[in-house]
């Protein structure tokens, strides 16, 4: 069974592992290695912003991807991001996991994702989501459950 947990300062090696997997990098909007110290303050910076919810998937006590919903309180609208650990990867964990972030979010709340061009796992699951595609720009596909 599958749970979110919050993320710690202590989960950084993991993050980082996953963050600088050579997939992960190639479907980012910042493909650039990320350095040890600049993960960890950033990391940091998330864990200290109330509108920033990160947690990891854990499936049969195994850490299978991270989630993330960034609260944006001007557009009072959730953006949402995940990483799939690379040996979870074409296993289905990924709809699970950001099945059950959007699950915690408040009913009706505006939920939206941008996924690169190309990156078709992570379309489907931005619609096993609920969210349907409503425009590209620049290379991004844009994501959410309300018209924009």
């Amino acid at each position: 069974m599958m749970i979110l947990r919050k993320v710690n300062m202590e989960d950084w090696p993991l993050l980082l592992e996953w963050r600088n997997d050579i997939e992960t990098r190639n479907n980012s909007h910042h493909p650039e290695p990320v350095a040890e110290e600049d993960h960890k303050r950033w990391l940091n910076t998330v864990l200290n912003n109330p509108n920033r919810h990160l947690y990891i998937a854990v499936d049969d006590n195994e850490p299978v991807g991270t989630v993330r919903a960034d609260f944006e309180p001007h557009t009072q609208t959730y953006e949402l991001s995940w990483t799939i650990s690379p040996q979870f990867r074409g296993k289905g964990v990924g709809k699970k996991m950001v099945g059950l972030l959007v699950a915690l979010l408040a009913t009706g709340a505006k939920v939206r994702a941008e996924v690169k061009k190309g990156n078709i796992a992570s379309a489907k699951i931005a619609e096993s989501a609920g969210l349907s595609f409503q425009k590209e720009e620049n290379n991004i596909l844009h994501y959410s459950n309300y018209m924009e």
